[in-house]
């Protein structure tokens, strides 16, 4: 008998122990299963988890050398809402027929467009208002381009150039820089937009040949410029390349500036940078604009006469002033030298425009 009790308290004792080494290794199971594939979601259960279990943050967008966003701007023209661009650039733009002015005969084809245009005589505000086209939504240019400045010239200018927050913001210098100094003077201007549209996209033109393309050096040092700053740019001088001799394009009467058909296809290209498609024209290709330094398209279509190209009626000239008038900015403008220049557009009977303001004398008192 007491062999028997002895053995049944042997049997109670090993079931007891092998009831507890098989709850340890249920425990080391869960546990394993819990620490390798069980991981709770973050609180908001979404995003990767780091080693310590939380959210790894995704990589910040690419932005320029001072903070701006480096946006793609080729879908601008297609959006399905108004469009607000400014362009603050040389003499290349600012008269009537050339690029910027093309641009807004474009965007018309189905916008109510307002290209706002520099008093010549007094460029603190804007006094002249060219309309085009018609169409539910509106795009507004605001043309800060002046005959005679460097690429820095906006800088302390930018409240009354750039009135309303744009969509994009386009830098054309070059006519009247030097290679060594282009670099340093678009950097004063974009710290500038920062300051003031720190969230707006900034694309640089790479302008047109002049007479025997003598701007070279001066349109390669932008590209770098461009480049290191991850801002777009829009090649210009690549269409005018592919479209045949560049000096075809360059003014007889004007050599700083193109021709009719020069600022036609400078216009167009920027056009199609901008996301637009040319009307009564094959589109082949994209428009030779690139972003961060990527290469740009080669094929550009042919020019053609400006008379089998895209026709618009005459532009509804507006010449009050949209604002209203403008203070003077802190730092005046520079005193231009009496610059003059001739018709960029190369219309047989060209006329001269000067710089300078004049003011009369108040008539005397009588009695």
């Amino acid at each position: 008998l007491g062999q028997n009790v002895g053995m049944r308290r042997s049997r109670a004792t090993d079931v007891s122990l092998g009831l507890v080494i098989l709850l340890v290794n249920v425990a080391i199971v869960v546990a394993v299963v819990f620490f390798i594939g069980g991981r709770p979601e973050s609180p908001e259960g979404t995003g990767a988890q780091g080693p310590t279990g939380t959210p790894t943050p995704s990589a910040p967008a690419p932005t320029d050398a001072h903070g701006g966003p480096t946006t793609d701007i080729s879908g601008l023209v297609g959006r399905d809402a108004d469009l607000t661009l400014a362009v603050l650039g040389d003499g290349t733009g600012d008269e009537e027929g050339e690029w910027v002015t093309v641009l807004g005969e474009l965007l018309g084809q189905g916008r109510k467009v307002k290209v706002n245009n520099l008093d010549p005589s007094d460029p603190t505000h804007y006094a002249r208002a060219l309309s085009y086209g018609s169409g539910e939504h509106t795009a507004t240019i605001w043309n800060g381009s002046r005959i005679g400045v460097s690429a820095d010239y906006a800088a302390e200018r930018l409240e009354f150039l750039v009135p309303n927050k744009p969509d994009a913001i386009l830098l054309s210098y070059g006519r009247d820089d030097k290679a060594e100094e282009i670099g340093t003077a678009l950097g004063t201007t974009l710290k500038a937009i920062r300051e003031q549209h720190a969230d707006v996209p900034v694309a640089v033109v790479l302008q047109a040949q002049n007479a025997d393309d003598k701007i070279a050096p001066v349109r390669e040092a932008a590209a770098t410029w461009a480049e290191a700053n991850g801002l777009t740019t829009i090649d210009v001088a690549a269409a005018f390349r592919k479209a045949g001799d560049p000096n075809s394009f360059v003014s007889v009467v004007d050599p700083p500036s193109v021709n009719a058909r020069g600022g036609q296809l400078w216009g167009e290209t920027v056009f199609r940078a901008l996301g637009g498609r040319l009307p009564n024209k094959a589109e082949a290709t994209e428009p030779s604009a690139t972003t961060m330094g990527a290469a740009a398209p080669d094929a550009v279509p042919p020019p053609q006469d400006v008379a089998n190209t895209y026709q618009v009626p005459a532009p509804t000239v507006v010449t009050t002033d949209p604002l209203g008038p403008q203070p003077e900015p802190t730092q005046p403008p520079q005193d231009t030298p009496t610059t003059t220049r001739t018709n960029g557009t190369g219309s047989p009977a060209p006329t001269t425009t000067t710089e300078t303001a004049t003011t009369e004398a108040p008539p005397p008192i009588e009695g």
